[in-house]
């Protein structure tokens, strides 16, 4: 049976959505997965494969998900690696957009090392009522400029 590790860093909970659910269609398909927020530094050495996600926060990856790759590099350059991102940049379907989300994508790679193997872009959610005061209004002006919903009530 294929291991798979599944590691991911969230702010607001949408990665870790996404990561269940990716881990749910996994094991549908007979996989063993191992999820693990990267804060607990799990370690991928016993696995056949690694996931690994996050989401995008002032146009970058976390500290938390850049420390993990760069402290298991040895591990994951053994392995089939796949990475997903999520942030806004993705809910809109341009090339403008695309051409960013890449770049974010990029700008991991070259501060990691990474090189997966197959890589997913997920739209983010705006979770307004789990956010501060300030990022709350500096996410709704960042939307109003995208175009999406700025109701900061829900």
């Amino acid at each position: 049976m294929t291991s798979i590790l599944l590691t991911f860093h969230t702010s607001e909970g949408q990665t870790e959505k996404i990561a269940l659910r990716i881990a749910d269609v996994l094991r549908e398909r007979g996989a063993v997965v191992d999820l693990a927020p990267a804060d607990d530094d799990p370690t991928a050495a016993r696995h056949d494969g690694v996931i690994v996600g996050d989401s995008i926060h002032t146009g970058k990856h976390s500290r938390q998900l850049r420390r993990w790759i760069s402290q298991h590099a040895d591990e994951l350059g053994g392995l089939p690696v796949a990475l997903f991102q999520v942030s806004l940049t993705s809910a809109t379907d341009d090339q403008a957009h695309e051409h960013q989300a890449h770049g974010m994508i990029a700008q991991l790679l070259d501060d990691t090392g990474l090189d997966p193997d197959l890589v997913g872009l997920f739209a983010g959610a705006l979770a307004y009522t789990r956010y501060g005061w300030f990022k709350r209004h500096l996410m709704s002006r960042v939307a109003a400029r995208e175009g999406t919903d700025t109701d900061m009530t829900r």
